[in-house]
């Protein structure tokens, strides 16, 4: 082939003219590109409270009046300086922003005068586009915030008022200027027993005036309960133990509520066993009234009807949004016992105040759940063969930039990962997680169902949830004691870990921190125990400084938690031999309240009909004294007591309803009569002390008790309450409560009466005699007792001049006589005497008839100038009408 030369020659040419004018058109953008957008940030300062007490923090506002957007978190390297009274200047340490822009710096100024403030703003490039800032890299330069004076004093600053606890029932919402009361308002999220990985199942803070006498404040019937009676004789309805549990049990594989939020309970009416085969809904009622405000089915929007499970309060803390989100948790998926598959597993959050759905997240992970310090839900996954560990947080799911809105999304739940790490040392640490606490999670290579290694192994990790890191602490062995050991609780507080031997029935305390043993074992208790250990019904606990244990020899041991030394043991005795396999009632700790223990009695699977007299018991955790009990038993397969606003809420086996157990409301009335006396005269003070919880008005109660429930003392509260709502006997010799009276002055002084004790009828009398003249107020007062609050009533009651007697007051004769003599002259009218003789004469002659006592003959002249008058009235008529 031949070539043209030339023509290869001049296409060379074009081909480096081509790529010479290309070059130039690629390098002249960055020859005439512009300089970065420069900005004053106008940064500001402001001070609060400005003036300020001298000693006293006062907080800082600093920032840039330009607010900021994803990725970039916030402007970085503000810093706060001060020129003092003295003129000495101090410089605060730099602070990063959030995306408004903004943030705040504490400072306690220690002198008096006035400081000057400003805040000093580096210059910085952007990383983020913003319509007020310009494009990403718009140099903020450095600049100083105008000058602000602070003001600090000597004079305390007047801040808004405290609010003291309340002295009379309460109820919910609280007002939330009402800030104090957040110690007595209570949350119940689900219950977890204390031997799974959740904190603080059983001890329950927030509950300061947690119950200290057996008073009921309302019931609701969950099902039909109670005796079945005729044709069935002395049996009662079914009542789900074992396996078909009631009142939010979970059935044979899992338990399911109740729950508390907010003041309300919420639970499911009917048992699991059945799922989505018949109709399921949940209940919402008024923990502190007993009102249902609302019975619905938990409905995804593709029709499915799901159980309540579990609860949640969320606090969402961001710069855009501030507050605290609930939510009803129920899950869908697991496994199909009918294929024998896992299926796609989803947890839907449900509107606590109205049931509505809210949203969902799908594809849920595995791993162990337990509440965040802002309640979040995380999950904790160990993988001890892989040596890694993950969190998994329900915030990041949701999360949108400052704001908090999921309403109506599904969510891919994967997006909740919020870090995994390597841990080396888990690949050498055999078994799997047992207890998680905050910032600590405690492995064992042993559990209670089967026989334990030897040697058993124990080892821990700890959390850092803001670093995002897990590390290795510390493994051990321990050659067991018995064939079957296992771990009972752990606490943070206490630095242990409770662990207890099956067969011995004995306990050992190990230290959290380390690991090393601290005391151990303790005395062997009844063999009965045994059977609690063996069958996951030993609910040994740590709490308020103490080991409570045991379960079915009916004795509540308390050790001290570092040292395993008792302290005291509590007998819970059966006087009428209805338990078959002991003299003692076997029993499980269910509650921590406000320095009380809350234990109650259940079983497997209780003969019909029941053992009676299966005690609810209130203990002192000091001592171990009894401070009441009721005979109310609980459920093995259904939920346990719960506790929220200082208020219990349990099922009661006996009759299957639900009581709501706490201090309740009363009423006082007061009245006197005569309501007006003369001094040295005496009134009677009466009046009455009603209960007036909820449950009194019920129809039942209202039918049975027509002039309202009787308030009682709480020595009598138990036997009260038992003729009250479970109509028991009535107690004959049940005494009333303590009623004060007090006078009060028309000049408003105080002046204490006496004090007396209302009956079994709720009412009190009482005479009182006032020494002056004047008008009284009358104040009867109950000061309240552990069973109600406080009331009172007031009425009054007017003292006029004492009666006197006066010497020249005539007789009722000559009162008549002088009538009659100023009359005008009739000589056919007789004297007011010779009518009253007259009238005597004509009386039936007598001999033995008594001389008319003096009296009776005024009563007779008098009635004879009655006469007269009227005489003398128609004479006169007729007089008149004559003239005319």
């Amino acid at each position: 082939m031949n070539i043209d030369r030339s023509k290869s020659k001049i296409s060379t040419i074009a081909l480096i003219l081509l790529l010479a004018i290309s070059a130039t058109l690629v390098a002249l953008p960055v020859s005439i590109a512009q300089e970065p957008k420069r900005m004053n940030p106008y940064p500001y300062i402001n001070a609060m409270p400005n003036p300020v007490t001298v000693n006293t923090p006062t907080l800082f506002h600093v920032g840039s009046i330009y607010a900021l957007y994803p990725p970039q978190p916030g402007y970085y390297g503000l810093t706060v300086e001060i020129t003092k009274p003295d003129d000495t200047t101090e410089i605060l340490p730099p602070v990063t922003t959030d995306q408004t822009g903004g943030t705040g710096v504490q400072y306690t100024p220690t002198m008096v005068g006035t400081y000057t403030v400003r805040t000093h703003f580096p210059e910085q490039a952007t990383e983020c586009r913003s319509g007020q800032i310009g494009p990403i890299g718009t140099i903020m330069e450095e600049a100083y915030s105008d000058p602000v004076e602070l003001i600090v004093i000597e004079e305390q600053i007047e801040y808004y008022p405290g609010r003291s606890l309340p002295e009379e029932y309460w109820t919910r919402p609280i007002d939330q200027q009402i800030r104090e009361w957040y110690t007595i308002a209570a949350n119940h999220l689900g219950y977890v027993p204390p031997t799974n990985t959740n904190p603080h199942s059983i001890v329950r803070p927030y509950n300061d005036y947690a119950p200290e006498s057996a008073h009921v404040l309302w019931t609701k019937p969950l099902t039909m309960g109670g005796l079945a009676g005729g044709e069935m004789g002395e049996h009662g309805f079914e009542q789900g133990d074992a396996y078909v549990g009631k009142w939010g049990g979970g059935g044979l594989f899992g338990q399911a509520g109740p729950v508390i939020i907010g003041g309300v309970l919420f639970y499911n009416q009917f048992e699991a066993n059945g799922g989505s085969n018949v109709e399921q809904w949940v209940n919402a009622v008024d923990l502190h009234t007993g009102e249902m405000l609302w019975s619905r089915p938990l409905t995804t929007p593709d029709g499915t009807v799901l159980r309540l499970a579990f609860g949640q309060t969320f606090y969402w803390d961001s710069y855009n949004y501030h507050g605290v989100f609930d939510f009803l948790w129920a899950t869908s998926g697991g496994f199909d016992f009918t294929t024998f598959t896992f299926l796609p597993t989803s947890w839907h959050a449900f509107d606590p105040f109205t049931g509505r759905w809210v949203y969902c997240m799908e594809g849920m992970p595995s791993g162990i759940t337990v509440y965040g310090p802002k309640g979040e839900i995380f999950l904790y996954n160990v993988n001890t063969n892989a040596g890694t560990m993950t969190l998994w947080n329900s915030s990041r799911v949701v999360s949108n930039a400052g704001s908090w809105d999921p309403q109506g999304q599904t969510y891919n739940a994967s997006r909740g990962i919020e870090w995994t790490v390597d841990i080396p040392e888990l690949v050498d640490l055999p078994g799997s997680v047992r207890i998680i606490r905050e910032g600590l999670i405690l492995g064992t290579d042993f559990t209670r169902s089967g026989p334990a290694p030897d040697p058993a192994h124990m080892w821990a990790i700890s959390v850092d949830l803001k670093q995002g890191t897990a590390e290795y602490m510390w493994d051990i062995t321990w050659v067991p004691p018995t064939p079957t050991i296992h771990i009972e609780d752990a606490s943070i507080e206490e630095d242990l870990i409770l662990a207890s031997t099956n067969e011995a029935r004995t306990n050992y305390g190990f230290r959290l921190s380390t690991g090393d043993l601290i005391w151990g074992p303790t005395e062997s208790r009844h063999y009965t125990d045994n059977w609690g250990f063996s069958s996951s019904n030993s609910w040994d606990i740590i709490a308020d400084g103490k080991v409570i244990a045991g379960n079915y020899g009916g004795i509540v041991w308390c050790y001290n938690a570092q040292t395993g030394v008792v302290e005291w043991t509590f007998e819970i005795d059966d006087p009428y031999t209805e338990v078959l396999h002991n003299n003692r009632w076997r029993f499980r700790p269910v509650i921590v309240a406000d320095g009380k223990l809350y234990i109650e009695n259940t079983e497997h699977n209780p003969r019909d009909p029941q053992p009676r007299g299966a005690p609810f018991i209130c203990i002192d955790m000091e001592d171990g004294t009894e401070i009441w009990r009721l005979p109310y038993r609980g459920s093995e397969w259904g939920s346990i007591p719960i506790i929220g606003d200082s208020i219990i809420a349990m099922y009661n086996n006996y009759d299957q309803r639900i009581y709501a157990i706490g201090k309740g409301a009363s009423a006082t009335t007061v009245a006197v009569a005569p309501k007006v006396v003369a001094k040295g005269s005496s009134v009677v003070i009466e009046g009455t002390v009603m209960d007036v919880s909820p449950g009194t008005e019920d129809a039942a109660l209202q039918i049975r008790f027509p002039n309202g429930v009787p308030a009682v003392s709480d020595a009598d509260m138990t036997d009260w309450m038992l003729y009250v709502y479970n109509q028991f006997k009535r107690p004959e010799d049940a005494t009333g409560v303590e009623v004060v009276f007090n006078a009060v002055d028309s000049d408003g002084h105080w002046y204490d009466i006496d004090r007396t004790t209302t009956d079994t009828s709720g009412t009190f009398s009482y005479m009182w005699t006032p020494e002056a003249e004047g008008k009284y107020t009358i104040v009867a007062t109950f000061m309240g007792s552990e069973g109600y609050y406080a009331s009172y009533a007031e009425t009054a009651v007017g003292v006029g001049p004492a009666a006197e007697e006066y010497p020249d007051v005539p007789s009722a004769e000559e009162i008549a006589q002088e009538t009659i003599s100023q009359l005008p002259a009739y000589p056919d009218v007789p004297s007011a005497t010779q009518v009253a003789q007259e009238t005597v004469n004509q009386l039936p002659a007598y001999p033995e008839m008594p001389e008319i006592p003096a009296y009776l003959t005024i009563d007779l002249v008098i009635i004879a100038a009655v006469a007269i008058a009227v005489i003398i009235g128609i004479v006169s008529y007729l007089a008149l009408k004559k003239e005319k």
